[in-house]
């Protein structure tokens, strides 16, 4: 096919259309917004830097640690301190931000008979509602129809004498929250006994204290006491967890 002399382009031509493509595009770039979504920015384009927003602390959180030392803060603070007999520096963990009921769910242990299920179900629910209102109402959801914040599990045996285990999780930006509490439904120095209801309550108890944030105490008579040897809660262990709470999540104490 001959094209005519008059149809082809000339030069100056060529160079008006580029000149008028460049524009086009410099206009469309200026009216995208400055803000745009970050997953458009390129792996070949190093000069999209993604665009992140500082996180901005829950009023009265503190933004970094507070360093207290014992002589100034360990009186009249329960068991609060009691592990600086043995350690340099603790840290206090609790819940922060925390607004309304805090909801366990206690499924029934499903690997034992069905009578002393509900037995163990019912003490657990017991020892953990031992807590309520120190700080905040504690509901037991027995029946798994609630949003739990974390719940009990039941296992035969949790290793050598052990009757339950908490799983927590903490970070100075988020503050405590629960995982889960493993109970043991069998007498741990006889496997063939199931668990006295009685005692289970008691560590349910004890287990729910550290789900709070509490470190153990150094007094047999409280429930935080590392063996199962509180016959209930105590005055003390009331005062302990009173004091965790007025205090701001994440302050170190050292010796």
């Amino acid at each position: 096919m001959i094209i005519s002399a008059s149809l082809r382009p000339t030069p100056l031509s060529l160079l008006a259309l580029l000149l008028l493509v460049v524009g086009v595009v410099g206009l469309l770039r200026d009216r995208l917004p400055s803000n745009a979504d970050p997953a458009f920015c390129g792996a070949r384009e190093p000069s999209c830097v993604p665009r992140t927003t500082p996180r901005t602390p829950s009023p009265g959180q503190p933004t970094t640690a507070t360093t207290l030392i014992a002589d100034a803060v360990c009186i009249d603070v329960g068991y609060l301190c009691a592990e600086l007999e043995s350690r340099d520096v603790i840290r206090l963990q609790r819940w922060t931000d925390f607004e309304g009921t805090l909801v366990v769910h206690v499924p029934l242990p499903e690997a034992e008979d069905p009578a002393l299920a509900r037995a163990l179900q019912r003490a657990a629910a017991q020892g953990l509602r031992a807590w309520s209102g120190q700080p905040f109402p504690i509901l037991t959801d027995l029946r798994g129809d609630r949003n739990p914040n974390f719940s009990i599990r039941w296992s035969q045996s949790l290793g050598g004498s052990q009757l339950g285990i908490t799983r927590t999780q903490w970070s100075l930006s988020t503050g405590l929250s629960g995982v889960s509490i493993e109970l043991a439904t069998r007498n741990p120095f006889n496997r063939g006994q199931t668990a006295d209801p009685r005692q289970l309550r008691l560590t349910a108890a004890h287990e729910m204290g550290h789900a709070l944030g509490l470190a153990h105490s150094d007094t047999r008579r409280d429930i935080m006491y590392p063996t199962n040897t509180a016959t209930s809660m105590s005055a003390q262990d009331y005062r302990t967890i009173e004091v965790l709470y007025r205090m701001d999540d994440g302050t170190e104490i050292r010796r």
